[in-house]
């Protein structure tokens, strides 16, 4: 058997959406230095006094853009998780890498390996969780991972609404239990009283009252 090369983590393995944000910063603010230098440069004013205001102005910009960019990822996670942030969620770009090339197995595999290292990770459960539904064919054991992330004790607010919400699309779809969709509706309402998630929560949990009324008064 080939044993697989050792993994060796990308940029973004290693910072995550910060690694984005970062990015982006220093993209606005190489613009602007160039466009200072460009200006400049076309008015006929010498380098040498162009070049210090530039790159200040330009240090400026990164920050202040590095700022912007986290302020609105925060105000999005409130608006949509009841107020708490989201963790770094992982990459794991080998096991994408397998995803591309359509070896499923191979990606569940390495994601298998994760877990049993890993045994207290939302994140890897979540990811393998999301490919066992897509692709593995494999919903129970899908349902079985993010049960597994609900029932940890540091689970943060994030992943607890984005699990919840998954289970009772299982319970609804594959699974075909709309009962147990009920307790996770119910759960997010209880636990998340003022949060979007709970909004929508309450209307699922109203539309499949009525669902599983008429298909009980038709049968």
């Amino acid at each position: 058997m080939t044993e697989r090369p050792s993994y060796k983590q990308t940029f973004f393995d290693r910072h995550g959406p910060e690694g984005a944000i970062r990015i982006k910063a220093i993209g606005y603010a190489f613009m602007v230095f160039g466009l200072i230098m460009g200006v400049a440069s076309l008015q006929g004013v010498p380098m040498m006094y162009t070049l210090v205001p530039a790159a200040t102005l330009s240090v400026l910009v990164f920050f202040g853009a590095l700022r912007i960019t986290r302020a609105a990822g925060d105000a999005f996670t409130y608006f949509t998780a009841g107020g708490s942030s989201t963790p770094y969620e992982e990459q794991y770009s080998q096991e994408q890498a397998l995803v591309m090339q359509r070896d499923y197995a191979g990606a569940l595999a390495l994601y298998e390996h994760r877990i049993a290292s890993a045994p207290k990770d939302a994140r890897v459960r979540i990811a393998a969780a999301e490919l066992y539904m897509t692709h593995g064919n494999d919903p129970r054991r899908a349902a079985e991972l993010l049960r597994e992330v609900q029932r940890s004790p540091a689970v943060t607010t994030g992943h607890d609404v984005y699990v919840s919400n998954k289970l009772a699309d299982l319970y609804l779809g594959p699974l075909q239990e709309p009962r147990r969709a009920l307790v996770e509706f119910r759960r997010l309402i209880e636990r998340y009283p003022g949060s979007t998630a709970a909004k929508h929560a309450r209307l699922a949990l109203a539309n499949l009252k009525e669902d599983m009324i008429r298909d009980h008064t038709s049968s």
